[in-house]
């Protein structure tokens, strides 16, 4: 298993980290024969300045803060692209948005939510999503999505559960 990332970090995203991080996603958008317009890469860099995670409307009021008035349509097309291009993973359990930092090789994120802090850790772990795929599959069922939530305290927060009990 491999942990890639956790969010709600309070450190900043330098802007060279940023614009490497930009860079690369036009790389792999122009690699799939896909196009990282202005505006989705705007969307990408407003959630890289937030950390690596936001609510749709939170980059909403921050592309208004820049342009003015901007349909949330607007907001929801790019973040719609940017998850196609396996760029950003959406966070059901949270409704919030996350950057991804995998390779994007055979890329089938386990999303661990704490229910305590809300940080969102994204693991890479192809055992786990074969063993689901192949029970849906027994149950003739399929994934819509092949990202895999799962609700559970994070390693930051289970010294201070321990110690509460």
């Amino acid at each position: 298993m491999q942990m890639v990332t956790s969010r709600k970090s309070s450190a900043k995203t330098t802007a060279s980290a940023i614009a490497s991080r930009l860079e690369a996603a036009h790389a792999h958008c122009r690699a799939r024969g896909s196009r990282l317009t202005t505006q989705r890469k705007e969307i990408l860099e407003l959630l890289l300045l937030r950390g690596g995670s936001a609510k749709a409307y939170d980059l909403q009021d921050d592309m208004r803060a820049r342009h003015g008035r901007v349909a949330p349509s607007t907001v929801y097309r790019a973040l719609e692209f940017l998850m196609a291009q396996h760029l950003v993973h959406r966070v059901d359990a949270l409704n919030t948005f996350i950057v991804c930092n995998a390779d994007h090789v055979a890329h089938h994120p386990l999303l661990l939510v704490c229910s305590n802090c809300e940080a969102v850790t994204e693991l890479q772990d192809d055992a786990i999503y074969k063993t689901v795929q192949s029970t849906l599959r027994h149950a003739g069922a399929s994934f819509v999505e092949s990202e895999i939530e799962v609700k559970g305290i994070c390693g930051k927060c289970q010294p201070q559960q321990r110690e509460a009990r």
